[in-house]
């Protein structure tokens, strides 16, 4: 072998070696990026899993068992479920995901609303009213409500969307 040749093998040995290491050191990155990101959002969901349930139980206070006890909803039901969720969004608003916290922002915005509107001691507007309950639950036309937002980022509604979308609707 002349030296030519030796150098050529030599040079073509660095490439390859160089470009393994390269290629190595990119997918050690990838999958250490990865796992990085896996492990915040199994943080997020664990986070979400605790506070979503709150939501839910402040919605539902306001809203079906209001209704079941016969209360008027005055603006002061409005400034009381409005100040719930504001103190909830203090602290927890940042583990929303975005389709929640609009949903939610949507909801808070709509009592407001009514707040604005309403005199105290007298009912709050029918169309107010059913806005309100509309941002929670949905209106199955326009757009979910809250409480299929929060279904969605906790899993619930996974296999009835897949089976939905698999009947091709």
């Amino acid at each position: 072998m002349n030296l030519n040749s030796a150098v050529s093998v030599a040079l073509i040995a660095a490439v390859v070696s160089i470009l393994g290491t390269l290629l190595t050191v990119r997918a050690t990155t990838r999958t250490n990026r990865n796992s990085v990101v896996q492990t915040q959002i199994q943080e997020i969901l664990k986070k979400r899993i605790e506070l979503y349930p709150q939501i839910w139980k402040t919605c539902i206070r306001y809203e079906v068992n209001w209704e079941f006890t016969n209360q008027d909803k005055t603006r002061e039901w409005a400034e009381r479920y409005a100040q719930e969720l504001n103190e909830f969004n203090l602290e927890c608003g940042v583990f929303f995901s975005q389709a929640v916290y609009k949903k939610f922002f949507d909801l808070r915005e709509l009592l407001h609303q009514a707040i604005d509107e309403t005199p105290p001691g007298i009912k709050v507007s029918r169309r107010l009213v059913d806005g309100i309950r509309g941002s929670f639950y949905g209106d199955h036309v326009k757009s979910p409500g809250l409480s299929t937002l929060l279904k969605d980022d906790l899993g619930s509604y996974q296999d009835a969307l897949l089976a939905r979308r698999s009947e091709g609707r």
